[in-house]
């Protein structure tokens, strides 16, 4: 995690070095919920909740930094004689992201694209009705990250953000998966 923070602090005060008079800076909270049920002994729920700092440079260029803080719970249950499996997954990523913005810093509807790095850790903890839960060890990898987003300008100052993110995480081995959230959320220029 230090060798990440340090390369990103690096990259920031590298690019203000360059365009010191460019530069603005814009805080985020953004808010991800999602819940599917089959019925009342199978359903899972998952929520998220991020924030972040962006720095901006040239007016459509930025650096992203953020945390999530995000947990997963599934529940199920086979047939009716069998003890119900509660699957408790926590995961929490800091991330780093180059965005570049599609439209004027002045403009209503401001699309963006972004991609970056990640460090993402896990645990889960899994429940058994009538027996003792377990936990795994928090698995920490560092992932690629990507995503597009919209960003609606209410004002100079605030605005609404909604973004769809992905990391493609290494889960055993050379085995990878795509994570991915869609979220929305507040924004604000300072």
């Amino acid at each position: 995690m230090n060798r990440f923070l340090y390369a990103a602090t690096l990259f920031v005060m590298t690019v203000f070095s360059f365009s010191a008079h460019a530069v603005y800076t814009e805080i985020g909270a953004q808010y991800g919920h999602k819940t599917q049920t089959y019925d009342s002994n199978n359903y899972n729920e998952t929520e998220s909740i991020t924030g972040s700092l962006s720095l901006y440079f040239w007016e459509r260029i930025a650096l992203e930094l953020s945390y999530t803080d995000a947990q997963a719970v599934v529940v199920s249950k086979a047939f009716a004689g069998d003890p119900k499996r509660t699957t408790i997954q926590k995961s929490q990523i800091l991330g780093a992201d180059l965005i570049l913005i599609l439209a004027e810093k002045k403009a209503l509807f401001q699309p963006y694209i972004k991609g970056g790095m990640a460090q993402i850790s896990r645990k889960q903890t899994i429940k058994i009705e009538n027996q003792d839960s377990y936990s795994n060890d928090p698995e920490t990898a560092v992932a690629p990250s990507y995503g597009v987003g919209l960003k609606i300008a209410l004002t100079e100052q605030f605005g609404l953000k909604f973004s769809y993110d992905a990391w493609e995480t290494p889960i055993s081995g050379d085995s990878k998966t795509n994570d991915s959230a869609i979220r929305a959320g507040l924004t604000w220029v300072l």
